[in-house]
């Protein structure tokens, strides 16, 4: 792979959390470090990307909005090539040897053409909703286990100096009488609507994403 036409983009390569260092692979490779809206800072290379970023100074990177390390497994022999073809195209400040404090640490949002904040958008869209599928499984195992050990104990779970109680909630079921109120009074809202007599208090604006997204 000689041209950058023939690399993957950062927001295409395989990732891992500043903060999950642990998950990188101990192959060789070209690692992008880089912030959620995927602007670049620097650029580097390993012969084993896990041991070498373990015992790697990240202070400096911490210190800008850096998030996320990016990495392009590759061989030995593609390292040097693959590192300057990526640094040419990015052109990461820190390569630069531009100082920390002249990083900018604007919102990641400053910077994006409207297609990349489109992307970046239905991007986090899609990663709520995976997340909150997953909070829901983990939310019924964790109340188990809390109560569990509530029960078995006598005591609350406290974990990393949170408590974690195991709390319920009731869903009431109303009377016909109480339904038929509601409904009542979800008709008059609609009416005084139509009059005018019900006043905006304020209008929120969002955007209403249809059908699927295409690559």
């Amino acid at each position: 792979m000689t041209e950058l036409s023939d690399l993957p983009l950062v927001q295409e390569l395989a990732n891992v959390r500043l903060n999950n260092l642990d998950a990188l692979p101990e192959d060789s490779g070209v690692y992008l470090i880089a912030d959620d809206a995927n602007r670049v800072y620097y650029i580097g290379q390993a012969i084993q990307l896990k041991s070498c970023l373990f015992t790697s100074n990240l202070s400096n990177i911490k210190a800008v909005n850096a998030s996320k390390i990016c990495y392009l497994d590759c061989n030995e022999t593609e390292l040097n090539e693959i590192e300057a073809d990526y640094i040419a195209f990015y052109n990461p400040p820190l390569n630069a040897g531009i100082p920390i404090d002249q990083i900018a640490k604007s919102s990641v949002t400053t910077e994006l053409t409207p297609e990349q904040q489109i992307e970046r958008y239905l991007e986090i869209s899609t990663l709520i909703k995976e997340l909150e599928q997953e909070k829901e499984t983990l939310k019924e195992n964790i109340v188990t286990f809390a109560a569990e050990y509530k029960q078995e104990r006598g005591e609350n779970l406290i974990y990393k100096g949170v408590t974690i109680l195991a709390s319920e909630r009731k869903i009431w079921e109303y009377s016909d009488t109480v339904k038929e109120l509601e409904e009542k009074l979800k008709q008059l809202k609609k009416q005084e609507q139509k009059t005018g007599l019900a006043k905006v208090a304020k209008v929120s604006v969002y955007p209403t994403v249809k059908g699927t997204l295409k690559f």
